[in-house]
């Protein structure tokens, strides 16, 4: 399983956790916002804290040198939370604005988990970010910037990209991140 995978997964069982949770009424608050265009159509979505879990849907690790940044947007007029989620996940060699990108990924997700979606890797282009603004400090961290892709849809995880359905995303994020653990 690749680094993009191993993120992805990871990214959406949490999100699974939150779709169980919206069953049982646990609060997840809006913590910042992610508005771009998916082929020229807007999108709007929200980063979601969950103080009740500890956990957020957007957060940075630190591991030695490296800083991972995971912020996944979801769309609230959507029919499920699963459902038009917009993935942005980097890596960063420091952590600060200027820090040296390492990985960057976008993926799209319209309607959720177990249907197709949209992934940069292996689309034929890098994925751009520029941090406007990154603060880690403990407590007070956020992320403000701009972001833009190539994503081409994939039938499951495992599938051969289908270079011939891409979509181009772009847009800005400005949000809190939450310390993940």
């Amino acid at each position: 399983m690749t680094r993009h995978q191993t993120l992805i997964l990871a990214a959406f069982s949490f999100t699974l956790s939150l779709a169980h949770s919206a069953h049982a009424q646990i609060e997840k608050t809006p913590v910042g916002s992610v508005e771009a265009t998916i082929d020229g159509v807007p999108y709007a979505g929200e980063t979601l804290d969950v103080p009740s879990e500890g956990t957020s849907t957007a957060e940075f690790r630190a591991f030695g040198p490296v800083t991972s940044i995971s912020i996944q947007a979801h769309d609230p007029e959507a029919e499920s939370i699963m459902h038009n989620v917009l993935s942005i996940e980097v890596s960063l060699m420091g952590s600060d604005a200027s820090a040296s990108l390492v990985d960057v990924s976008v993926s799209w997700w319209p309607a959720g988990m177990g249907e197709p979606f949209y992934l940069s890797q292996d689309s034929g282009a890098a994925p751009e970010i520029v941090f406007d603004a990154l603060d880690l400090e403990d407590g007070n961290s956020s992320a403000q910037g701009q972001f833009s892709a190539a994503v081409c849809r994939k039938e499951s995880m495992f599938a051969e990209a289908d270079t011939s359905d891409c979509r181009q995303v772009e847009g800005t994020f400005d949000t809190v991140l939450r310390k993940g653990t």
